[in-house]
């Protein structure tokens, strides 16, 4: 299991709710944090994970000749939608979804979902699953007058300091990288100012050079014009 015993943390979200009856009701939802959910690197001494259960690489080493030091990967919601042919082609590898990605799409496309999870449950990939919205550091709350896409496109980039910082803190995981692909340059700009590695998709492939086909299977969705919108349905 990924998760053990205990949980560490209760986040409460009260809101007013008006019935179809007209009826006024308050709703208190309950989101459980904990600070025990495992990186996924073989290699951290910080998480305590059964080998059993190692999905990414001890060693990733780059495929890209853009980063050069060894590094994982963290892809937007919008990658997986519109990019599920190439993420299923051999390439990229140590691959994390999060757990915000994987309940957005799953909200979304039920076809790209199955395909996604059968991509995460075929162990040459190396792609691990993530599940920041119920790890108390990776959590975020829906600021106010911020968007559902803003929100989630946020706690990817947490997650990603998150992991850069975690992984920092262990000798044996120190000088292992984060890279954040998306599609949205305003995420990427956001990135890189947060100090998270971010290249688009086409950039970042187009750089694996062991790979040069891969590049032609990039879809012409890439960037979000044709393909599916930005509208998040998650979280409410």
């Amino acid at each position: 299991s990924l998760l053990q015993e205990s949980w560490t943390m209760l986040a409460q979200k009260t809101f007013i709710k008006k019935t179809r009856r007209g009826n006024i009701i308050k709703v208190v939802r309950e989101h459980y944090l904990r600070d025990d959910i495992w990186c996924g690197s073989p290699l951290c001494q910080i998480c305590i994970q059964e080998q059993e259960n190692w999905t990414l690489e001890k060693k990733p080493g780059s495929r890209s000749s853009l980063v050069a030091d060894p590094h994982y990967l963290v892809v937007d919601t919008n990658i997986v939608l519109d990019q599920i042919d190439l993420l299923e082609s051999d390439g990229l590898a140590n691959v994390i979804i999060l757990h915000t990605v994987l309940e957005e799409v799953r909200h979304r496309s039920s076809p790209v979902y199955k395909r996604l999870k059968d991509i995460i449950a075929n162990p040459k990939r190396n792609f691990y699953v993530f599940v920041n919205e119920h790890r108390k550091e990776t959590y975020i709350e829906r600021l106010a007058g911020e968007s559902a896409n803003d929100r989630n496109d946020r706690a990817i980039r947490v997650a990603c300091k998150w992991y850069k910082e975690h992984l920092g803190a262990s000798a044996p995981t120190k000088g292992l990288g984060m890279v954040m692909l998306s599609d949205d340059k305003k995420n990427r700009e956001l990135g890189v100012e947060e100090g998270v590695v971010s290249y688009s998709l086409r950039e970042y492939v187009k750089s694996m050079e062991q790979f040069p086909d891969l590049v032609d299977k990039i879809s012409l969705k890439e960037g979000g014009a044709a393909g599916f919108s930005k509208k998040f349905l998650f979280p409410e």
